[in-house]
């Protein structure tokens, strides 16, 4: 694959996502970016090469919404989330990505460790994969404090085995083990149960962990929170609202191992162990944000 940089965006591109970088979080902010969104994905060639302070991404944008709305509207894709994962992670922390996608998570939790930290990135879909390699070894490459970087090619489910994976061909993160009505396409995927995965990478500890599966979200964590050492618990969840699609409690186990659900935006919850993260007051003003609890 080509080094980054191969693909920089022309000037008159670049200007057009920095200014979306710069609208404001309210209906005029999203009406604007939409017309700049449309402008780009007519008018410039893809992939691009693009730097979000040291987050470094080659951006397919046709295929891919998580990645459409990072670029485009940052101030409304997972924006609490993000706030949260930043400021559970200690410079020596450790992130886990559960459903990395091409990695945009997993590249900013990176610029924020140091070189005792950790980011393991999970992502069983090949295309994304691929992807999800590329931009964690572009981002690592240009930090100074260079954080252990895993990457794992498998799913995440409650036992060991071969399943299907359903591609959705219009939208990349999209991809599922819960099977959707009529398919395009299926691959055959390895998947593995969560603590085997922490215990075969010697994790002693675990900060904050991020599952997006696309409606596994029980399969994945529940045996986890059953059965993980409570050393081994994070201190924060963040995970896709998928509750139509579980069939495990989830969230009743998070309760019963002493977490509480500090927010629901409007595609994720927020589970936190112990005490509550502090958030700044421009954090605080963000819509939907649902008050912390003390």
């Amino acid at each position: 694959m080509k080094p980054f940089g191969t693909f920089q965006p022309d000037s008159s591109t670049q200007k057009k996502i920095d200014w979306c970088h710069r609208l404001p979080g309210n209906w005029l902010g999203k009406q604007i970016a939409q017309v700049l969104r449309k402008q780009v994905l007519t008018g410039a060639k893809q992939p691009l090469d693009l730097t979000f302070d040291q987050v470094r991404l080659r951006c397919f944008l046709s295929d891919n919404v998580s990645e459409r709305g990072f670029v485009f509207m940052p101030w409304r894709w997972d924006a609490i989330e993000r706030e949260v994962m930043l400021q559970a992670l200690p410079p020596e922390g450790v992130f886990v990505d559960i459903g990395a996608n091409v990695g945009i998570y997993s590249a900013i939790a990176a610029t924020v460790l140091n070189r005792l930290g950790t980011v393991v990135a999970i992502e069983p879909n090949p295309a994304a994969y691929e992807r999800l390699s590329f931009n964690l070894n572009a981002t690592h490459e240009g930090l100074v404090e260079k954080p252990r970087i895993e990457m794992i090619s498998a799913g995440i489910s409650d036992v060991e085995e071969k399943v299907d994976l359903y591609l959705d061909t219009d939208n990349l993160g999209a991809s599922s083990l819960v099977e959707k009505p009529n398919p395009k396409k299926t691959i055959s995927i390895q998947c593995k149960p969560l603590l085997q995965v922490i215990e075969g990478e010697k994790l002693s500890r675990i900060d904050v962990i991020k599952c997006d599966i696309e409606g596994a979200e029980d399969r994945a964590l529940i045996p986890f929170l059953m059965e993980a050492s409570h050393h081994l618990l994070p201190h924060c969840f963040i995970f896709e609202n998928n509750q139509d699609q579980w069939q495990g409690d989830l969230l009743a186990v998070l309760k019963e191992r002493d977490y509480i659900q500090t927010h629901q935006t409007r595609l994720n919850y927020i589970y936190q162990l112990r005490q509550p993260i502090h958030f700044t007051s421009k954090a605080k003003k963000v819509k939907n944000m649902v008050p912390m609890i003390g």
